[in-house]
């Protein structure tokens, strides 16, 4: 079992080098480099053998006016990826998300796997997926994979807005867990 831990800054290169291993891409470490300063931004990793071998990236998002957060992005290195590393970062990341008094989480990423984190189809608060369509690269974004934490009693109404960073940079697959 991994140890799972607030990013230090001593992680910051391991945390960037973990989201590009596991996505084959730079686009995810551009995404968290963008992010992990800002305000209410957090990041845990997953520790093994003094080595980071997991990291996800919590930033600020809003729907219509309240204030909640987004999760992403979520990698495990490739040879550590299906061994409930992923699971045990998505767990304590909405567990510290909660202990913050946040509203809510939002990501885009597979339906039936986050359902088990509590996470609901935004569809069901009324809520549309900013992200849905075909990405200019073919991939296509259904409305489905946009989900919701709820975590609190806010009423989550309005657009959703996830930090520019995500723009239109956002593609999948989304979890590298």
């Amino acid at each position: 079992m991994a140890l799972v831990r607030p990013e230090e800054p001593r992680d910051r290169d391991a945390s960037l080098q973990v989201e590009r291993l596991a996505f084959g891409s730079d686009e995810e470490p551009g995404i968290v480099e963008a992010v992990r300063d800002e305000e209410e931004s957090f990041a845990l990793v997953a520790e093994e053998d003094g080595a980071v071998v997991g990291h996800v990236q919590f930033s600020r998002a809003w729907i219509g006016e309240t204030a909640l957060l987004a999760l992403g992005p979520v990698g495990v290195v490739p040879d550590r990826q299906g061994r409930g590393i992923g699971s045990e970062l998505i767990l304590a990341g909405v567990e510290e998300a909660r202990s913050r008094g946040e509203a809510a989480v939002i990501l885009l990423g597979d339906p039936a796997f986050y359902p088990r984190f509590g996470f609901e189809p935004g569809s069901a608060f009324g809520l549309a997926n900013p992200f849905a369509g075909v990405r200019p690269d073919g991939f296509e974004i259904a409305e489905e994979d946009f989900m919701v934490a709820r975590l609190g009693e806010a009423r989550l109404a309005g657009e959703v807005r996830w930090h520019p960073a995500f723009g239109e940079s956002v593609a999948g697959p989304w979890s590298g867990a």
